[in-house]
C-alpha cells in the first residue's frame, strides 16, 4: 500500500479483530453506509457519517491516486448528487472547488454526507456494481475528509440487502455486515468484494513458529472441484516464496487474504495490498487456470517486495497525486523475474515452458531501442504516464520506452545467474535486504540495494561495477552465455529477411505502416512512419499484404533496396540494407552432468 509511514506505528495497537471489536463504539469513527438499491443500474448510494470536524469549513476529497498504481486517476467523474448535512440533522451548503475536491460550510461540528457512486468496471484499480457483485477499490469509490487521516473507519451494508452475499476484504469484520480499518490508509488499501463467494484457507507456519493464514476467495462460474485445485496451486506458489526469504510476513491481523474473480463481469488486472491483493480476469479456471496463477504468484511476492520493501520514493503516499519512483525496475521488475520462477520450483510451469516464457521476454528488452534512450532507473520514472494512464496525443514510447517489469526481470536474471557463478544467488540478495529493510519497513535507496549486493558478495567494488554498468547505465551483460550454463540454449528464431515489429493496414488496394516504425528497422532509415502506404519495394508494385509478402521473400540479407512510399501526401524514395530477423528462441535440452545439477539448484527441479 502506498501509505504514510506513521501507519506502521499505528497499528502497533491494533493487532487482532478483537482489538478492532471498540471501533463502532469510538466517538471519531467515520462510517460509510452502502446503500444496494440500485446497484443493477450500477450505482451505490454511500452515506459518510464524520462526527467529529473541526470548526470552519470542512473540505472532502475524491482521491487521484490508488495503492498500486503509478498514474493518477479521475475518479470523482463517477460521484454526482452530493449532498450535506450537518450536526443538527438539517442539509447544508456544499461546493465543488475542485476537481476532486468540496467544501462544506456551516456543519456545527459533525457532517453527513450522502452522494451516488457509479462504477460499471472493476479490476484492480477501478470499482464495479452490478447485479452480481460489488467490486470496490477504495479510492475509485470513497470520498474521504481532508484532516482526518488518524480517525478509525467503518464499511457498512444497509440493513436487510441482499443477505445472500458475502463479504471478502482484508478490513477486519466487527458483526453485523461492518468491516473495520484503523485510519484512512489502511482502508484506502482494502480493496472489497460483496456476492456470491467461495472460499477456503491454510496455515503456514514460519521458522519461530507462529502461523499466518492465508485465504482464497473467489468470485467464479467454475466447479468446486476446479476451485480446490487452484487453492493448492496457491498454496505450493506461497510455500515456495516463503523459502526464497525463509519466513513469509506476519500479517497485521493474522491473515493474507487473495480477492479472485475470474468471470466474464470483470476486468483483467492483478493488484497488491499489504494483506490482500486483487486477481482478476474476464475468462475462468477452466481453461486459463495455468495461465492465471501467474497473477497471484506475481502479487504475493509483492507482500515483501513493494509492500514491507519500499522505495522511499514512495514514501509519503499521497492521495491526490502520483509518485514517481526510480525503483520499480527493482520493485516490479525483480517480483516479474521471481513469478515464473516460483511457478516452476512449486513444480507448476515446467522448465520448457518457463523457457518460452523467458524466449518472449527477452526478445521484448533486447530488440527494443529504448535501452539506447533511458536506463532502468529511468524507465522506471515513466510510470506515472504509462501504467495505466491516459493520453490523447502520440507517444514515441515505441522507441524510447522499454517496460520496468520485463526489463526489470531480465536484470534480476542475468544478476541471479552471475551470482551463482561466483558460489551465491539473487534469493540472498532478497533475504539480506528482507530483513534489513522489510521486517523493519525502513524505506529504501537505490544505494542500499548496491550495498546490499556488494555484501552478499563481499566485494563492495565488484557491486558498484555491476549497478554501473546495468542499471545506471542500460548495458546487459552476456545473457546466451549464462544461461547455457543452465541448459537454455539462445539461438536465432530464423534465417530470412523480415522487418521485426512492422505492422501493415490493407486498405482499398493500399497498404499503410500502423504504428511506430522501429530506430533498429532498416525501413526507419529508410525513412518511413506511421502513417506512410508502401506503393513499391525493389521494383514491384506494393498494394496488398500478399504482394508485400511476396516481395520481401525475394530479398537477400546484406543487399541495398529501394522501397517507394507516400508519406504526408508527399512520393519519397528510400534505401535500406536488407537484414535477417534479430529475433531469438530458447531451447531447453537437457545438456550435461553439470548443467543438469546447475539447473536443479536454480529451478528446485529435480530431474
Amino acid at each position: 500500500m502506498r501509505y504514510f509511514f506513521l501507519f506502521t506505528f499505528l497499528l502497533f495497537s491494533l493487532t487482532s479483530s478483537a482489538q478492532l471489536e471498540w471501533v463502532p463504539q469510538h466517538p471519531g469513527t467515520i462510517t460509510y453506509t452502502l446503500d444496494l438499491a440500485n446497484v443493477q443500474q450500477h450505482e451505490l448510494r454511500i452515506t459518510v457519517d464524520f462526527p467529529a470536524v473541526g470548526p470552519g469549513i470542512f473540505k472532502v476529497k475524491m482521491p487521484q491516486s490508488s495503492p498500486g498504481r503509478y498514474a493518477q486517476h479521475n475518479f470523482a467523474k463517477n460521484v454526482y448528487d452530493l449532498r450535506a448535512f450537518g450536526a443538527n440533522g438539517a442539509a447544508v451548503d456544499v461546493y465543488q472547488q475542485g476537481i476532486a475536491e468540496w467544501a462544506v460550510a456551516g456543519h456545527g461540528g459533525a457532517v453527513k454526507l450522502e452522494y451516488t457512486l457509479f462504477a460499471n468496471g472493476g479490476d484492480g484499480t477501478y470499482s464495479g456494481i452490478d447485479d452480481r457483485k460489488l467490486h470496490l477499490n477504495m479510492p475509485a469509490s470513497f470520498l474521504y475528509g481532508e484532516v482526518l487521516n488518524d480517525r478509525p473507519v467503518m464499511l457498512k451494508i444497509k440493513d436487510g440487502q441482499r443477505s445472500d452475499w458475502t463479504v471478502a476484504t482484508q478490513l477486519v469484520e466487527v458483526g453485523n455486515r461492518a468491516y473495520a480499518a484503523p485510519n484512512y490508509y489502511y482502508f484506502f488499501d482494502s480493496p472489497t468484494m460483496v456476492g456470491t463467494i467461495m472460499r477456503d484457507q491454510f496455515e503456514v507456519k514460519n521458522p519461530d513458529g507462529k502461523t499466518q493464514t492465508i485465504e482464497v476467495a473467489m468470485m467464479h462460474e467454475g466447479t468446486q472441484a476446479q476451485f480446490d485445485d487452484y487453492v493448492k496451486w496457491t498454496e505450493d506458489v506461497v510455500l515456495a516464496q516463503q523459502k526464497v526469504y525463509g519466513e513469509i510476513p506476519e500479517f497485521d491481523y493474522g491473515k493474507y487474504t487473495f480477492l479472485c474473480a475470474y468471470n466474464p463481469w470483470i476486468g483483467g488486472d492483478g493488484m497488491e495490498h499489504r494483506n490482500s491483493t486483487i486477481c482478476s480476469a474476464s475468462v475462468g479456471l477452466e481453461d486459463y487456470a495455468d495461465r492465471l496463477i501467474g497473477t497471484v504468484s506475481h502479487e504475493f511476492f509483492h507482500c515483501w517486495n513493494v509492500e514491507r520493501i519500499r522505495p522511499a520514493s514512495l514514501e509519503p503516499f499521497s492521495f491526490d497525486h502520483a509518485n514517481m519512483s526510480g525503483e520499480l525496475w527493482f520493485a516490479e521488475g525483480f517480483t516479474s523475474y521471481y513469478d515464473d520462477l516460483s511457478l516452476v520450483r512449486a513444480g507448476i510451469l515446467s522448465p520448457e515452458d518457463y523457457a518460452k516464457d523467458l524466449t518472449g521476454q527477452l526478445n521484448y528488452v533486447l530488440l527494443r531501442p529504448g535501452r539506447d534512450h533511458r536506463n532502468a532507473i529511468e524507465m522506471s520514472q515513466q510510470a506515472p504516464f504509462v501504467d495505466a494512464a491516459t493520453a490523447n496525443d502520440p507517444d514515441n514510447f515505441g522507441n524510447t520506452f522499454v517496460s520496468y517489469y520485463p526489463y526489470g526481470a531480465t536484470i534480476g536474471l542475468a544478476l541471479d545467474l552471475t551470482l551463482r557463478e561466483r558460489g551465491h544467488t539473487l534469493d540472498e540478495v532478497m533475504q539480506l535486504i528482507w530483513q534489513r529493510y522489510g521486517k523493519t519497513e525502513i524505506p529504501y535507496h537505490i544505494r542500499d540495494l548496491q550495498l546490499a549486493l556488494g555484501e552478499v558478495v563481499g566485494d563492495q567494488a565488484w557491486a558498484k561495477d555491476w549497478f554501473a554498468n546495468y542499471v545506471y547505465k542500460s548495458d546487459l551483460p552476456n545473457l546466451g552465455a549464462l544461461l547455457d550454463n543452465y541448459g537454455f540454449m539462445l539461438e536465432p528464431a530464423q534465417d530470412t529477411v523480415s522487418f521485426m515489429g512492422l505492422r501493415l493496414r490493407e486498405t482499398d488496394g493500399t497498404l499503410t505502416v500502423r504504428g511506430t516504425i522501429a530506430e533498429n528497422s532498416p525501413l526507419y532509415a529508410a525513412g518511413l512512419d506511421q502513417g506512410s502506404t508502401i506503393t513499391n519495394l525493389n521494383g514491384q508494385a506494393i498494394t496488398t499484404q500478399a504482394s508485400w509478402d511476396a516481395a520481401v521473400g525475394g530479398l537477400e540479407a546484406g543487399k541495398a533496396y529501394e522501397i517507394g512510399f507516400t508519406q504526408l501526401g508527399q512520393e519519397k524514395t528510400g534505401r535500406f540494407t536488407a537484414s535477417v530477423s534479430p529475433q531469438m528462441n530458447i531451447r531447453f535440452e537437457e545438456g550435461k552432468r553439470k548443467t543438469k545439477k546447475a539447473r536443479e539448484e536454480w529451478l528446485w527441479v529435480e530431474e
